[in-house]
């Protein structure tokens, strides 16, 4: 490392909370929340007023919920005054940064869709170009690719949270993170991970071959005690690897899975293989990558709230459900300066969890497991609803079985499934414990009682005859002029 790059190295440590905090502070990410909130409200009066005291001691979650709202009118009040695109939304609305004083009046401000992003990045930029440190895009696998800009604070803030994150999975500066994101281009996590880890005195290393065999070559080389990658591949390495080496023996502390769904099928067979906890990974380009993390209680993911206020809405009214209720989180971005979000849809169908959390969180709200997208939920027969998740939990347990596509047609008045699925071992089993396992399922067994779905057909391939494709579609919808509720028309 050069002298410039150190002591560009060693500005940005000094701008970084997260470094302050102790290596095994299994409570990391919550102090780090708690000391933006401390600095917060020594700063703004408008913020002790609205907690009501004038030295705030032990932080609360009704405290967490005042410095959100705070933040929130903020917010507000900076992309109106300087994003072409809000401005003219909430002056249309005729809603104000002060009519917000309580979460429910958060149901006052309109929705901000993807598709408004998409179509016009630029009205939402609140700087000028001479401050976008980074431009970042969107996979794009919704058919939408949206780009936002990054200012030099937003991008030292996510390093700042990613590197409190870390910490909190149990991460020191004696472990080294493989960070296995293959063949992403335009979305880049790894980036912003490799940058937290350097800034807050961690190792590392960039491993984005989708060659499994390069993958445990990397882990050797580097002695690497932890990973975090995309779900699929990791568990695609997990089972082309297990039966060619003894994969606990290297001694992995914990295994991160981020940018897709999570199963219980594949977190089980990754616990059984490493030894190790798997824990699930939640966030969105469009709030800057990293949101939330699951802790070894398996119950939810934590949020980083002193960053983005979350909400759980009902779909089809927009209003608030209740802790633990089903429906679409709805992000705000408190601290982004470049392209701050308000109310920005996700499509993303979970729930909020209050605190705490068995894991010793007490003021950190979680969000549940990300069950599937509003955009990629379908139906079949009498309009039982199908996403991928369902079939993750009934495939993906059968033995040899390393990934699959489902392609949807229509043949006459019924629905026709072929599952074209990758495996290893003998195909006559694996094709029978694939085809049982789909039809056990109930959205299957209503859909053929009423002879709207002729029987699912499974084709089997051969493992590594199809090229890995990062967060591609499981689910192919070809069918014409079918009503998905808001979907295909």
């Amino acid at each position: 490392m050069s002298i410039s790059q150190r002591v560009k190295l060693a500005i940005a440590r000094r701008k970084l909370s997260s470094h302050r905090i102790a290596f095994g502070s299994e409570n990391a990410l919550e102090v780090w929340e708690q000391n933006k909130i401390r600095a917060e409200f020594k700063r703004s009066p408008q913020l002790r007023e609205a907690i009501g005291r004038d030295e705030l001691g032990t932080i609360e979650r009704s405290d967490m919920r005042e410095y959100q709202l705070h933040k929130f009118r903020q917010q507000m009040d900076y992309v109106m005054k300087n994003s072409y695109y809000y401005k003219k939304k909430f002056e249309a609305a005729g809603i104000r940064p002060e009519d917000i004083r309580t979460w429910e009046d958060l149901q006052k401000v309109p929705f901000t869709e993807p598709a408004d992003l998409a179509a016009e990045p630029f009205t939402f930029l609140c700087v000028s170009q001479s401050k976008v440190m980074r431009v970042f895009s969107t996979s794009g696998t919704t058919g939408m690719r949206k780009r936002l800009f990054y200012t030099q604070n937003d991008v030292l803030n996510i390093v700042d949270s990613i590197a409190a994150a870390l910490k909190t999975v149990g991460m020191t500066d004696k472990d080294t993170l493989q960070i296995m994101f293959p063949a992403v281009a335009a979305w880049d996590p790894g980036l912003m991970l490799n940058s937290a880890c350097k800034v807050a005195g961690m190792n590392s290393v960039v491993e984005s071959s989708a060659d499994v065999d390069q993958q445990i070559r990397t882990m050797k080389e580097n002695r690497t005690t932890m990973m975090i990658g995309l779900t699929s591949f990791l568990y695609r390495v997990t089972l082309l690897a297990k039966d060619r080496y003894d994969l606990r023996s290297f001694g992995m502390k914990a295994i991160i899975c981020s940018a897709e769904p999570l199963s219980e099928a594949m977190r089980r067979e990754m616990i059984s293989s490493w030894g190790c906890p798997v824990l699930a990974q939640y966030g969105m380009t469009e709030m800057g990558l990293a949101t939330s993390v699951e802790c070894d209680q398996y119950d939810g993911l934590h949020l980083n709230d002193a960053d983005f206020l979350v909400e759980c809405v009902d779909p089809e009214t927009g209003r608030h459900v209740g802790d633990r209720e089903p429906g679409e989180l709805i992000f705000t971005s408190l601290s982004m300066e470049g392209s701050p979000l308000i109310r920005y849809r996700s499509y993303d169908l979970s729930c909020t969890i209050e605190p705490p959390c068995g894991c010793g969180f007490r003021t950190v709200g979680k969000i549940g497991k990300v069950q599937g997208r509003l955009d990629t939920q379908t139906k079949i027969g009498y309009g039982q609803k199908i996403y991928p998740l369902l079939f993750d939990e009934a495939i993906l347990p059968v033995p040899g079985v390393l990934s699959y596509t489902l392609t949807l047609e229509r043949e006459g008045f019924r629905d026709r499934l072929t599952f074209t699925v990758e495996h290893e071992g003998d195909p006559a089993t694996v094709g029978k414990k694939v085809l049982d396992a789909i039809n056990a399922l109930d959205e299957i067994i209503s859909a053929r009682e009423n002879d709207l779905i002729l029987e699912p057909e499974v084709v089997l391939i051969p493992a590594g005859s199809v090229e890995f494709a990062p967060k591609s579609k499981t689910i192919i919808d070809k069918r014409p002029n079918y009503d998905i509720g808001g979907g295909k028309a």
